[in-house]
């Protein structure tokens, strides 16, 4: 049962258990739609095995402990990842992600995914006539410039904005809820730009996917008007605006 499986932000994955491994035994990654076989390289007095993924193909690889053309699943009681390594990780620049996932029988796989920049977010605190959105950018590595935060209207694809405060990849921006409250009724889907840059707010980088019906946060009012952040089903951040007797659905 190995007792370290992680992937750094080197995009190296490495595997560690208590004991060595018996000898001739070595560590595989096979594609599970290819067949393609990756094999690592010992060390830590066979404690430890590391595999370069950056260059691995999209799809799922199965870990495996390979001897005599004879292979077992890699094992595990880590959950493969921390929040803090999460984010490391996406502090640099990809178009793809590698992520260690542990099936309910704890066999270790990795999932190669394509990406695109988003802007994760954090932290969000609603109160005292505006919200708080606190985060990172992730798979853009650092921005620097002017930054704002731009609220689009579903349907109709009116904009509003406010300036957002960007340091190497954290960002922080203060929505006025009077901004919104100025508006027809909406919902409005939110966008960080800085540079180059137009990503869209989400969190993603944890282990709480499915947040709609889940992540409640409390409205605020606004004359006649009804103000609360909100999660879709893809798990990104939203504003909804609508009369104050009943919350825009």
């Amino acid at each position: 049962m190995a007792n370290h499986v992680r992937i750094g932000a080197d995009d190296t994955l490495t595997i560690g258990w208590d004991t060595p491994l018996p000898d001739g035994e070595r560590v595989v990654l096979r594609h599970a739609a290819s067949g393609a076989v990756r094999s690592g390289s010992g060390g830590g007095g066979g404690r430890r095995w590391r595999l370069p993924v950056a260059d691995l193909d999209v799809g799922d690889w199965e870990a495996c402990l390979e001897a005599g053309g004879i292979a077992r699943p890699v094992l595990t009681d880590d959950p493969g990842f921390s929040l803090d390594g999460l984010l490391a990780y996406a502090d640099r620049p990809r178009d793809r992600a590698a992520r260690v996932t542990r099936a309910p029988d704890v066999r270790v796989a990795l999932a190669v995914r394509p990406v695109r920049p988003h802007a994760e977010v954090v932290a969000v605190h609603p109160g005292g006539g505006e919200i708080r959105v606190a985060g990172r950018l992730a798979y853009t590595g650092p921005r620097a410039g002017a930054a704002r935060l731009v609220a689009v209207a579903r349907g109709s694809g009116w904009r509003v904005a406010w300036s957002a405060r960007v340091e190497g990849t954290a960002f922080e921006v203060c929505a006025a809820v009077d901004v919104l409250a100025a508006e027809p009724p909406a919902l409005w889907d939110l966008w960080l730009d800085v540079a180059d840059v137009h990503a869209r707010l989400a969190t993603r980088l944890d282990d709480a996917p499915g947040k709609r019906g889940k992540v409640s946060y409390p409205r605020q009012l606004h004359g006649d008007r009804s103000i609360r952040p909100y999660y879709t089903v893809r798990d990104e951040l939203a504003f909804a605006c609508g009369p104050s007797a009943g919350e825009a659905r």
